[in-house]
């Protein structure tokens, strides 16, 4: 848990354990070999970079691919990369291999594009974000915080020559006075406040904009308005405000599937709900669960919420992993719930997932750094889980990780999420049929970020 900030769902730790630079016989024997990948034929200096000299092709072979929509080859796939892009992919009697390419093959594996984790909070834990590299997580978007905070990040990718993940930064919440977390938010007290914070952003670099609970309607309306004026995505952490009207006004996603609380709630039980926010903000903890256990998903307000989101398709970052709860867990210190009316609770979190989903939202994966039922940097793959145990299917689940995801980043993400000529090389290899079997995505065995090979013996222990 870092000093800086305390979250009531999820504690955070710091973690500055560094691991000195691994010999090739070292990378050998605990990351390449050890997961069973086998190097048909390397070129030199191609073994610790995972390519060679510029313009020098690198493969990548095994059974199946997972292009980001579907499992696209079932009877082996090759893909080719040059200079930290796919030049061609697909059935391996289809695509040829360029003379004198570095080969890394890999018997029953499939091969899919990097995961997007939409909602991974840095805090002050760069290795972290090492981390979950090395589990295959090649792209993150921070939802709110300083831009300048992921400084060391970048700082150590370059000191190291580390192949890195792909930042996509929304800077600090947009949030009203008496913020919930006031070190990572700035505080807009009108429309107008709101409108030049969003400009201060984006021209900061973010990527997207993230409006926060106690913001009040006109305000964050105006944040919509700012991010369609310059081209950037607006998501939002909604508690006291109704999605409806923000989906509908052309917000582009939501995160947490909390954030729809009233709005499949009754109207008395969501001014409840607000009203007990507004008077402290640590009233969400236990709130938060009680409100779905009590939520009639075939209601007339839960009709209206499914209504809209057919018509306007928003992005969900369910994060569900973060409020999961199993009925063993031991009671947070305080809570007045029963244990039944949370674990009520988050069963109707999934099913609202699942409902939105089969409405037409375009769910995504997020992870939220750290949660209740993962280890250190295995809350995306815990979150892949949840969604299937939600309904999703597991090609679904990838998806969300993958193709929809990049389409939630904007234009920045027009070149990731995907397997075709053209897009970024940043791949992921695991062991079995992550399309069928969720679970396969935990089995890393090569992960390749701009064309580089993922040194996962050194950065899978930090």
């Amino acid at each position: 848990m870092t000093a800086r900030r305390t979250r009531q769902h999820a504690g955070k730790r710091s973690d500055d354990a560094c691991t000195s630079g691994v010999s090739r016989r070292a990378l050998l024997a605990g990351g390449l070999a050890g997961a069973g990948v086998m190097l048909a034929r390397r070129t030199a200096g191609a073994w610790l970079s995972g390519q060679g000299a510029p313009g020098t092709a690198t493969v990548i072979e095994a059974p199946r691919l997972f292009d980001g929509l579907r499992i696209a080859v079932t009877d082996g796939a090759r893909v080719v990369i040059r200079d930290g892009s796919i030049v061609a992919a697909g059935r391996a009697v289809d695509v040829a291999a360029p003379a004198g390419a570095t080969v890394t093959r890999a018997d029953d594996a499939t091969v899919l594009p990097g995961l997007i984790d939409l909602h991974f909070h840095i805090e002050e834990d760069p290795a972290m974000a090492l981390r979950q590299l090395a589990h295959g997580i090649t792209a993150f978007r921070d939802p709110g915080e300083w831009i300048e905070v992921h400084e060391p990040l970048r700082r150590r990718i370059k000191e190291e020559a580390l192949p890195g993940p792909r930042l996509f930064l929304t800077g600090p919440h947009i949030d009203g006075e008496g913020p919930a977390y006031p070190a990572d938010s700035v505080v807009a007290r009108d429309p107008e406040e709101a409108r030049r914070q969003v400009h201060r952003a984006v021209d900061q670099g973010a990527t997207a904009i993230k409006i926060y609970f106690r913001l009040p309607l006109a305000s964050a309306l105006a944040v919509i308005e700012a991010c369609q004026a310059r081209g950037v995505p607006s998501t939002a952490h909604l508690e006291i405000l109704d999605a409806r009207e923000l989906i509908e006004a052309g917000l582009t996603g939501l995160e947490h599937i909390t954030s729809f609380g009233t709005s499949v709630a009754s109207p008395m039980q969501a001014e409840r709900y607000r009203q007990a926010v507004l008077a402290n903000n640590a009233t969400r903890s236990d709130g938060r669960y009680a409100l779905f256990a009590d939520a009639d998903l075939d209601g007339p307000e839960a009709r209206r919420l499914y209504e809209i989101v057919t018509r306007k398709r928003p992005f969900v970052d369910a994060t569900l992993a973060v409020f999961e709860v199993q009925p063993a867990d031991t009671l947070p210190k305080g809570s007045t719930l029963s244990a039944a009316t949370r674990v009520e609770g988050f069963r109707k979190m999934q099913m609202l997932t699942r409902r939105l989903h089969e409405h037409g939202a375009r769910i995504v994966m997020g992870g939220h750094t750290e949660v209740p039922h993962a280890g250190r940097g295995e809350a995306p793959w815990r979150e892949l889980e949840l969604l299937t145990t939600a309904g999703l299917s597991a090609s679904a689940a990838l998806t969300a990780a993958t193709s929809t995801a990049a389409a939630f980043l904007g234009k920045g993400g027009a070149d990731l999420g995907v397997i075709r000529p053209g897009a970024a090389a940043d791949l992921l290899v695991v062991n079995g049929q992550p399309d069928t079997d969720i679970s396969a995505i935990r089995r890393t065995r090569v992960v390749m970020a701009a064309g580089r090979l993922v040194d996962l013996a050194r950065l899978g222990t930090l």
